[in-house]
Parts: structure tokens; sequence; C-alpha cells
């Protein structure tokens, strides 16, 4: 596959060589990479804090020799250094073109499906699942006939206490600059990191049923985003018991 614009494969593998090693420091560790479809598949994670997600990437990277797409955030091409930045290691615009050429060039791709939204959650609502009426990625998976493949992220949630509404604080104290971004605040106004251990875990794969068909099909587009936010929901609950020392029943 001809690279995406910006794409460069040296720098990535520097990046993502040099994320790994840090990966390691932190003792991050991946789980379930066996069950990664041979082929396109269509990662879907719970977003935390920041990039943590590129820990998960360079592990898997140094395990399997696979590369894994990241659709971005819009507003990260507004930004003139970080777009170079995150396009040279494998940051797309999350737009349907850039998905489907990637999935239809059996690619592996993440997306996040809550962004920046869920990223920035208060604390008390770590590890909920935000995704408003964010459908586009079910789509992508249908016209791609796609696996949509779990992938539970922990550890980031809890680096930083966020409070309130970033986007409301944004829209009042940036907005009158001309600056569209949303201002978290930590709590107690200073930010404190917690060092927690980065965990991820990818789930079994979820097929779609039906095809490029159903694309517009609202019953089919409910049920399928249904069936991957409730894999992903059991591989988050799971793994939270499992560290409280709860045992399932």
């Amino acid at each position: 596959m001809e690279a995406l614009v910006g794409y460069d494969e040296g720098r990535a593998e520097r990046f993502y060589a040099q994320v790994a090693r840090v990966a390691d420091q932190l003792g991050a560790t991946v789980r379930g990479v066996e069950r990664l479809p041979p082929g396109r598949g269509l990662l879907v994670a719970n977003h935390a804090f920041g990039w943590d997600s590129a820990f998960a990437i360079a592990l898997v990277r140094r395990a399997t020799g696979r590369r894994i797409w990241v659709l971005g955030e819009h507003l990260w091409w507004d930004l003139p250094y970080v777009r170079g930045l995150a396009a040279a290691v494998g940051v797309v615009d999350g737009t349907r073109a850039n998905v489907d050429r990637l999935l239809q060039a059996d690619e592996l791709v993440l997306v996040m499906p809550g962004g920046l939204r869920e990223a920035l959650k208060p604390r008390e609502l770590r590890y909920r699942l935000l995704w408003g009426h964010h459908y586009g990625f079910v789509r992508a998976a249908l016209r791609s006939r796609a696996p949509l493949v779990p992938l539970a992220s922990f550890g980031a949630d809890e680096w930083f206490d966020w409070v309130g509404d970033p986007y409301e604080r944004g829209r009042r104290w940036l907005l009158p600059l001309g600056i569209h971004l949303p201002l978290p605040r930590p709590w107690a106004g200073l930010p404190r990191v917690h060092r927690v251990r980065p965990e991820y875990v990818f789930g079994e794969p979820v097929m779609p049923t039906a095809g490029p068909e159903a694309e517009d099909d609202p019953a089919t587009l409910r049920h399928l985003r249904r069936e991957i936010e409730g894999a992903l929901h059991e591989l988050i609950e799971d793994e939270l018991a499992r560290r409280a020392g709860f045992a399932q029943g």
C-alpha cells in the first residue's frame, strides 16, 4: 500500500522503538495480541488521557512487526507541528476516505469513538465509554467487512484527576480568543500525576454479519455498535474486578 501523505516508515519505527522503551520503564503490558486478525481489523478502544495508546501500538509493533494506524482528532490538523509529527508516525485524519483506504489494504486501524470528550472526562466518569451518537466507525466496518476488535486501556484514566466540563470551560475562556479547544482543569488546581502502570487487553473480534448494503440501516448500526461496546465494557469490568481482587461469578 502506498504510504499516506506525510507518513515516514523510518521515523515511525524510531518513534515507536523509543515509545516501547518508555513503556518498559513504566511496566506497561499488552495481552491478547494473538486475537488480532491476520488481515484488516478495526481496533476499538476506550480513550484515556492523551496519547497513551502509543504504548499499545509500540508493544504490538515490537511483538508482531505489524503497524497500527490511528484515526486522529480533526483538530490536530489545525496545529502545524502536531500535524506533521502525527502524520509521520501513522496518525491520519479520521475521514471516511482514509479509513476505507486503510482497511481495504488489510491494515490495522485504531479508533477511539469517544474522542477528546472521553479522554478529558472528569474523574467521576473513569472507564466510562462516552461515544455519544458516533456511528462512523461501525459504518466503516460494514463497508470493508472488517472485524471490530475491542481494546481495553487501563491506567491512563487514573493519571490525572480532571474535574468539570472542559468544553464548557474552553467556550468560556478560550473561544473569546478565537481558540476552539477544550480546557481541562485538574482537581485542586494543580496537575498531580498518579503513577499507575498502563495495561492493554485485546478481546475477541466481533465480525459484522452484514455488509456495505447495511451501512445506512439504523437497526444494523445500533446492533453492531452495541455488540462491540458490550464486548469492550466486559473487558473493562473483568479487569477492574480482577485488579480489585473481586472474583467474577
